[in-house]
């Protein structure tokens, strides 16, 4: 097979493959981007709705104006709570203490974290309770809060994978039934509170995620494989015909260089036998059918020229005999 052809054969499945290649890694990325997006979806609408339910379970306990729930041991009468009857005694001697609002989505938050599920906190850049203070990233979150549609939202993966969680955070604007704590505070009604940040565990969740990817992965370059392994076997068979067929070419070009015709009307003189050439000038026929062919010519003498120029030589005047 000539070379050239080859290099176009080869170029040409070079091209082939290497256009299937990039068209399975976009593929993959793709898949693994839209599974990426679908997880982060899902877990920011999870998110989204655990603080919905905070936020209305916090609203029924402010319009009720606080719930009084028994004295115990984990819950003690709240020190940052300043308001009248904040503790009082039943009738039947029992001792009850007021919950707020922020109290209460404490200790929400707290079971929570002991059943080592989601964890709430309620916190403000002006907190009454230290405790409530901000984290850093959650402090970042408040100073950017400027409309009530606002959020923020991220991954925050530390070096131990158990520790890997979604963090999510929302802000917290004064209604009139929160004035009652936070009015000596200089907060006015649809001011800016705080916020209450929402912390889901991720490790279950990243795994998944992962071995989703991992799917995506095997069954991309799978089908990446199959693909190359086609246009390997197509290579192979089209090389194979291709040479064959470039053998017969070849045949047939080299047969065409052995035989080459002149074709129309040739002016020749009747007399002396030359040839008119293109030019117009008369050549000698042979000189005519060298340039205009690929033949050669070997010069002999015909059995009548030699009966007419040598006669001397033919034996009983039989041209075919010479003496």
């Amino acid at each position: 097979m000539p070379k050239k052809r080859y290099s176009l054969l080869l170029k040409l499945f070079l091209f082939i493959g290497l256009f299937w290649t990039i068209f399975i890694a976009f593929l993959l990325i793709w898949a693994i981007k839209s599974e990426t997006d679908t997880i982060n979806a899902r877990t920011l609408t999870q998110a989204r709705a655990f603080f919905k339910q905070v936020v209305l379970t916090r609203y029924w306990n402010s319009i009720h104006g606080g719930v009084y729930v028994p004295v115990t041991k984990e819950t003690q009468p709240n020190p940052y709570l300043a308001v009248p009857h904040r503790d009082v005694i039943t009738k039947d001697g029992q001792l009850l203490t007021l919950v707020n609002p922020a109290f209460m989505t404490r200790q929400i938050s707290e079971i929570a974290v002991n059943m080592g599920q989601i964890q709430f906190h309620i916190t403000s850049l002006k907190p009454l309770r230290p405790g409530n203070a901000p984290a850093d990233w959650e402090a970042k979150a408040l100073r950017r809060f400027s409309s009530k549609s606002d959020e923020y939202y991220e991954w925050w993966l530390p070096g131990e994978k158990e520790k890997h969680a979604f963090r999510y955070i929302a802000p917290l604007w004064n209604d009139r039934p929160c004035l009652t704590c936070h009015l000596k505070q200089g907060y006015a009604e649809g001011d800016l509170r705080g916020g209450i940040s929402v912390t889901i565990p991720a490790k279950d969740i990243l795994s998944e995620r992962d071995i989703q990817n991992r799917m995506s992965v095997f069954s991309y370059v799978l089908i990446w494989a199959i693909g190359i392994s086609g246009v390997f076997l197509s290579f192979r068979l089209s090389r194979a015909e291709y040479m064959e067929r470039s053998l017969l070419i070849e045949k047939i070009e080299t047969a065409l260089k052995d035989v080459r015709t002149l074709k129309g009307f040739i002016p020749i003189c009747a007399s002396c036998k030359k040839v008119r050439n293109d030019e117009g000038y008369w050549d000698q026929i042979e000189k005519y059918i060298r340039d205009h062919s690929e033949a050669e010519f070997s010069h002999g003498i015909c059995p009548d020229c030699m009966t007419k120029i040598y006669p001397k030589y033919v034996k009983d005047k039989d041209p075919n005999k010479i003496v």
